[in-house]
C-alpha cells in the first residue's frame, strides 16, 4: 500500500532509564511520539499520576546559537560564496555515525566560539574606526589650505573659529550682512568646490549668537574642525590617513584570522546538527507521561517495524514493557507515503499540497505519470528536453545535496525525457520546423514520420489529445473516489454516486471515438452508454435523499452540475496545447530574428549567435516555469477536486535528522 499501515505503540520504562530510552528511539528513527503528557494532564484519571517535567534546554539552545554564530561569521567572510548553484556545489559534510556522535567531544566549541567572537568584535571596531576616519578625512579635505594650528585657535579667549560652507550665489549678500551684523568678525576663503565656497571665520564671542542666527537664516552648513585636534588641517589629514591605514591593515589581519578557521566549518556544521538533535531529544522528553518512578511513551510506527522496536528495547532489560495496538476508530494516525523508487520523487508534489489522511488513497502513482506527461506536452521540444534531462541528470551525478532536493531533480529529469518524447511527435526541434517548414523539407524525412503532428498548421489532433487526456485524468479522480466510497461506505453508494458519472463520461469517449474515425455503430453505442449514464446520474446520484422527489430533483441538479463542470474541467486541459504552441512559436520567432541579422557583414554571425543563445535560453526559462505551474494546477484543481481532502499529519519519527551532515553507512 502506498500509505503505510500504522500501529500504535505504548512503552513503559523506569524513570532512571528515560535518557537511554529516548536515545535508543532516536537512533532507531521509527517512532512518531505523541504528546502524551498534555493528554494525561487533561484526563481526570491520569492527571493524578502525572508529574510535570520541564527539561532544561537552555544549554543546548545556547550551543546551537554559538554554532550558528560561527557559521554566519564564516559565511560573511567566505570570498567564494555565490548564488544558489554555487551553494549547492559546496556539498555536505560526510561522516560515519561514530564520527558524528564523537564530534561534541572532539571539538572545543567554547574555545573556538570565544576566539572568533573576539575577532568579530575587534573587526567591527576596526570597521567603525575606518568609517569614522574616512568621514573625518572627507570633512577636512576642503579645509586643507588652512595653515593655522587648530589647537592654538581653540585656546584664543575672545574669538572662536567657525568654518562655514556658503553657496557662491549668496556669498556677496552674506559678506554684506556680516559687515553689518558681525562687525568684529574676520573671514577668509580657503577653498571652492563647484558652487560651494569654504570660508574660515574668526568670530568675536560677543557676535557668536548673531553669527549663528545669520548662518541659520542663510542655510549655511557649519563644520566643526577642532574636535580635539591640535595641528594644522593638513597635518591632521596626514595623521588620520596613517591611522586609517593601520585600521585597514588590522581589519585585513582579523579577516585572515577568521578565514584560517574555515577548516573547522565541517565540524561546526556537524555540531550544529548534533545539538539540534539533542534539542529534539529534550523536547521529546516533555511529551512523556512522568510518574514518581516511571515514564510512559505513546506514539505511532509502521507495522513492519514492530520487531525493530522490540529488539531495540530488549537492550534496556525486562523492566521495559512494549505494547502494540491497531489505531482506534477515532484516532488519527500520521501519514507516511511508501511508494516505489521510481514514483517516490513525485511525493514532493503531494507534500506541497498536503498529505492524504489514512482513509484516502495515495494519489502519488497517478500524479507522477500525468504531471511528467503534462510537463512534456507544455515544453514539447526535443532540444529543450535534451537540455533539461541532461542538466538535471548531471546535477544528480555531481551535486551533493539532500534527499529532498535529489527527489526534485529526479522529477525534472523525467520531465525532460517526456519533453523529448512529445517533441518527437510534435516535430519540436528549437522551433526549426515551424520556421522553415514552408516546403515541408525543413526536417529530414525520418523526423516527419507518419504519426507526427504539426501543431501550428493542424492543431486539432493535439487539442483532441489534450481533451482526451483531461477526461481520462478526471475520470481516474472520480474512480478513486468511488473506490474509497466502496471501501469505507458501500458498494451501492460508490456505484450510484461515482459509477454513473464514469458511465456518462465513458459513453462520451466512445461516441467521440466512433464518430471521429467514421464507425457510426461504435458512435451509436457510445451515445446509448452516455444516455444510460445520464439516467443513472438523474435517478441514482442522490440516492441518500429520503424522498422520491428529492432523489429525482437532486439528481437532476447533479446532472446539470456534472455537465457544466465536465465542460469546464476538460477545457482546462487545452492549456497544455496553448503552452506547447507558445514554446514552438517563441522558438520560431527567435529563429526569424536571428535570420534577419545573418547578412550583416562581420557582426552578423556574432549577432546571430547572441540572438539564438539568448532567445532560446529565455524561451526555455519561461516555458520551464509555465510547464511546472500549469500541470501542477491541473493536478491540484481539476484532479484533486474529484476525490482528495488531504488533512493527513506528516509522520515525523524521533530520529537523527541532519541538514548539512550526511551520515554514511559504515
Amino acid at each position: 500500500m502506498p500509505i503505510a499501515r500504522m500501529s500504535k505503540v505504548s512503552i513503559l520504562a523506569p524513570l532512571d532509564q528515560r535518557e537511554e530510552l529516548v536515545d535508543r528511539l532516536q537512533h532507531l528513527g521509527a517512532v512518531h511520539i505523541n504528546d502524551f503528557a498534555t493528554a494525561a494532564a487533561q484526563d481526570d484519571e491520569l492527571k493524578h499520576f502525572h508529574h510535570h517535567f520541564e527539561p532544561d534546554t537552555r544549554p543546548t539552545r545556547l550551543s546551537i546559537a554559538k554554532t550558528e554564530f560561527i557559521l554566519e561569521l564564516f559565511e560573511r567572510f567566505d570570498e567564494a560564496k555565490g548564488g544558489l548553484v554555487s551553494g549547492l556545489l559546496k556539498g555536505q559534510v560526510h561522516l560515519t555515525l561514530e564520527e558524528y556522535l564523537q564530534v561534541e567531544e572532539e571539538f572545543d566549541l567554547e574555545t573556538v566560539y570565544r576566539e572568533l567572537e573576539e575577532m568579530d568584535v575587534e573587526h567591527r571596531h576596526a570597521e567603525a574606526a575606518i568609517s569614522e576616519l574616512e568621514e573625518d578625512i572627507e570633512t577636512m579635505l576642503p579645509w586643507r589650505e588652512m595653515d593655522c594650528p587648530l589647537g592654538e585657535v581653540a585656546e584664543l579667549g575672545s574669538t572662536r573659529l567657525r568654518a562655514v560652507i556658503v553657496n557662491d550665489g549668496v556669498l556677496a549678500e552674506w559678506e554684506a550682512e556680516m559687515d553689518q551684523r558681525c562687525p568684529h568678525a574676520y573671514w577668509e576663503e580657503v577653498g571652492r568646490e563647484r558652487e560651494s565656497v569654504y570660508v574660515a571665520v574668526m568670530v568675536h564671542v560677543g557676535d557668536l549668537a548673531e553669527f549663528d542666527l545669520l548662518a541659520s537664516e542663510r542655510g549655511l552648513d557649519q563644520v566643526q574642525l577642532e574636535n580635539g585636534k591640535t595641528g594644522t588641517v593638513e597635518g591632521e589629514i596626514a595623521s588620520a590617513r596613517e591611522r586609517l591605514s593601520e585600521q585597514r591593515e588590522r581589519k585585513k589581519d582579523l579577516e585572515e584570522g577568521i578565514r584560517e578557521n574555515f577548516s573547522r566549518k565541517p565540524q561546526v556544521l556537524a555540531l550544529n546538527d548534533f545539538y539540534h538533535n539533542q534539542l529534539a531529544k529534550e523536547e521529546a522528553k516533555r511529551s512523556l507521561l512522568h510518574t514518581e518512578r516511571a515514564v510512559v511513551l505513546e506514539g505511532w510506527l509502521e507495522e513492519s517495524r514492530q520487531e525493530d522496536v522490540l529488539d531495540s528495547m530488549k537492550w534496556l532489560g525486562k523492566s521495559v514493557d512494549v505494547d502494540f495496538s491497531p489505531p482506534g476508530e477515532e484516532e488519527k494516525a500520521p501519514t507516511l507515503l511508501v511508494n516505489r523508487r521510481r514514483i517516490r520523487p513525485a511525493e514532493t508534489l503531494i507534500e506541497l499540497f498536503g498529505l492524504p489522511n489514512r482513509a484516502e488513497t495515495d494519489p502519488t502513482p497517478f500524479v507522477a505519470p500525468f504531471f511528467i506527461l503534462f510537463f512534456g506536452m507544455c515544453i514539447g521540444d526535443v532540444g529543450y528536453g535534451l537540455i533539461l534531462a541532461g542538466a538535471f541528470w548531471l546535477a544528480l551525478r555531481k551535486l551533493d545535496v539532500s534527499d529532498n532536493v535529489r527527489r526534485f531533480l529526479r522529477v525534472f529529469m523525467y520531465c525532460g525525457i517526456a519533453s523529448i518524447v512529445v517533441g518527437i511527435f510534435t516535430r519540436g526541434y528549437f522551433g526549426i520546423d515551424g520556421y522553415l517548414a514552408v516546403d515541408d523539407k525543413a526536417l529530414p524525412a525520418f523526423m516527419r514520420f507518419p504519426g507526427t503532428m504539426d501543431i501550428l498548421k493542424e492543431p486539432k489532433p493535439f487539442m483532441l489529445i489534450c481533451l482526451a487526456l483531461g477526461l481520462i485524468h478526471i475520470s481516474i479522480g472520480v474512480a478513486i473516489e468511488m473506490y474509497d466510497n466502496i471501501r469505507h461506505n458501500s458498494v451501492w453508494l460508490g456505484i450510484c454516486e461515482q459509477g454513473t458519472t464514469l458511465l456518462f463520461w465513458f459513453g462520451i469517449a466512445v461516441a467521440a471515438f466512433g464518430y471521429g474515425i467514421g464507425l457510426e455503430p461504435v458512435g451509436l453505442v457510445g451515445v446509448l452508454v452516455a444516455g444510460a449514464g445520464i439516467a443513472g446520474v438523474i435517478f441514482l446520484s442522490n440516492i441518500t435523499s429520503k424522498s422520491i422527489p428529492g432523489k429525482f430533483f437532486g439528481g437532476l441538479y447533479n446532472f446539470y452540475g456534472l455537465f457544466a463542470s465536465t465542460i469546464g474541467d476538460v477545457a482546462s486541459y487545452l492549456r497544455l496545447y496553448a503552452l506547447g504552441l507558445a514554446t514552438i512559436a517563441i522558438g520560431m520567432v527567435v529563429n526569424i530574428m536571428a535570420s534577419l541579422v545573418w547578412g550583416i557583414p562581420v557582426l552578423g554571425i556574432i549577432a546571430l549567435l547572441a540572438i539564438l543563445l539568448g532567445g532560446h535560453i529565455f524561451n526555455l526559462a519561461v516555458s520551464f516555469l509555465s510547464a511546472f505551474v500549469h500541470p501542477l494546477r491541473l493536478q491540484y484543481v481539476e484532479f484533486f477536486s474529484k476525490f482528495y481532502e488531504d488533512g493527513g499529519e506528516p509522520f515525523s519519527p524521533l530520529a537523527i535528522e541532519t541538514r548539512k551532515t550526511v551520515i554514511d553507512k559504515e
